[in-house]
């Protein structure tokens, strides 16, 4: 098999430079809210991966959303902090849901007589980050770990009010944590 390498060296095409300047402002912003949802992972050589969850990358081939984020983190925080970077990934919320990334999602389980509307609910959603990409009236509010899926929830309950009691975080179980499960059950505990 041929052995290929590549980098961040292809500067970001100029049509790209919106993306480029949006990005750098929102790693700048740090909002806890909204899309982009960047993860950043720091491993024990200093060297970080970053992923981009971002519904604007739809239209984009992976290669122009590498070159996006290595420019944004070089415009938001220079080339030192650039050069760290060793893996920059850009998804869209239905990629990273394909790609099993992104297996905690918020659901509203409205009942009749709940303070809230489908419509409210909808839009609190949105706000978080949302995504619409996953069908005209679908909208996906996702996330990689338990804790942020719970962090997020408990937003919408502060910003929406009398919605305490809709707000549902469940998982996606894979087949391979099915066997985890199944492999841990069956040796029993420790």
């Amino acid at each position: 098999m041929p052995r290929i390498k590549t980098g961040f060296q292809d500067p970001p095409r100029k049509s790209d430079q919106r993306l480029v300047d949006r990005l750098a402002d929102e790693l700048q912003a740090g909002r806890d809210s909204g899309q982009p949802f960047i993860y950043e992972q720091a491993f024990s050589t200093g060297k970080l991966r970053v992923l981009v969850i971002w519904d604007e990358w739809k239209d984009l081939p992976l290669e122009q959303r590498t070159s996006i984020i290595a420019a944004a983190i070089e415009k938001s925080d220079g080339k030192d902090y650039r050069a760290k970077v060793a893996l920059a990934s850009g998804l869209t919320v239905l990629e990273g849901v394909a790609a099993g990334m992104l297996p905690y999602r918020i659901i509203p389980a409205l009942r009749s007589g709940d303070g809230v509307t489908p419509e409210q609910c909808r839009q609190a959603m949105l706000a978080e980050g949302a995504s619409q990409l996953f069908g005209p009236s679908a909208v996906h509010l996702r996330f990689p770990t338990a804790d942020a899926a719970d962090a997020c929830r408990k937003r919408l309950i502060k910003n929406l009010d009398r919605s305490d009691d809709i707000w549902i975080v469940s998982q996606e179980v894979t087949a391979q944590d099915f066997e985890q499960v199944s492999e841990s059950v069956a040796t029993g505990p420790g």
